[in-house]
């Protein structure tokens, strides 16, 4: 679970779980899910987001859905299936309860695609690499790209979870895309330089301007930070 917090305003939270693992058209693949929301009081924000993503061992995704739920009676929802084999996307854009499409197709594609909850286990597979990567992303019904800047660098964070500054690896990027609340441009990261790769924190640049992710909680039997 992380904190996300704009200057010394604390504006809400990302959780991250890794549900399963499953074989799917003789592909392995991870499930995972993502929820972002704002904090209650939080002015002019109102921000409830879950991601679901199935994502393959060599960290390309299979299928991906967003859903808005910050209003229970207008789910805005999006649904992507990644046709490998016929190099395609189906789309489906819709509102739920009611399951209205507001629009759907096929989007052509020319390789793997990352999506904005797979981005994250992309760079974490990547993290000790000294090399830079451009990664094709769809989002908004059409292929972006991602630059990666993977730097190998060791250094410390500190961050409020824990009372000794912790060894990350850095990494720094590029989003040419607008994402969720504006999510844009220049990111910087750091995951915990150990064999989990524990992302630790995150600064990125939004609507807002810049923002701090810092991992707040953790579930992971065993694992200390280093």
């Amino acid at each position: 679970i992380y904190n996300v917090s704009y200057a010394f305003f604390d504006l809400g939270s990302v959780r991250i779980q890794v549900l399963d693992t499953m074989t799917k058209g003789g592909v392995k693949v991870y499930k995972a899910k993502a929820f972002i929301d704002s904090y209650s009081g939080v002015p002019f924000v109102n921000l409830h987001y879950v991601f679901y993503s199935e994502i393959t061992t060599n960290f390309y995704t299979m299928l991906f859905t967003s859903h808005d739920t910050a209003d229970p009676e207008r789910i805005n929802f999006v649904h992507y299936l990644f046709d490998y084999k016929n190099k395609k996307v189906h789309y489906k854009v819709g509102i739920n309860p009611k399951n209205e499409i507001v629009k759907e197709g096929s989007e052509s594609i020319t390789d793997v695609q990352q999506d904005g909850l797979s981005l994250f286990f992309f760079a974490r597979n990547n993290v000790r690499e000294k090399k830079k990567m451009k990664t094709p992303v769809f989002m908004n019904e059409k292929t972006f790209y991602t630059d990666f800047n993977f730097l190998n660098n060791i250094v410390s964070q500190e961050i409020d979870a824990v009372d000794y500054p912790i060894e990350t690896v850095e990494f720094e990027g590029n989003a040419n895309f607008t994402g969720i609340y504006g999510l844009t441009g220049y990111f910087r990261g750091y995951f915990s330089n150990d064999e989990a790769a524990v992302p630790i924190v995150a600064k990125m640049k939004v609507l807002l301007g810049s923002i701090n992710i810092e991992l707040i909680k953790w579930n992971r039997l065993g694992w200390i930070p280093p």
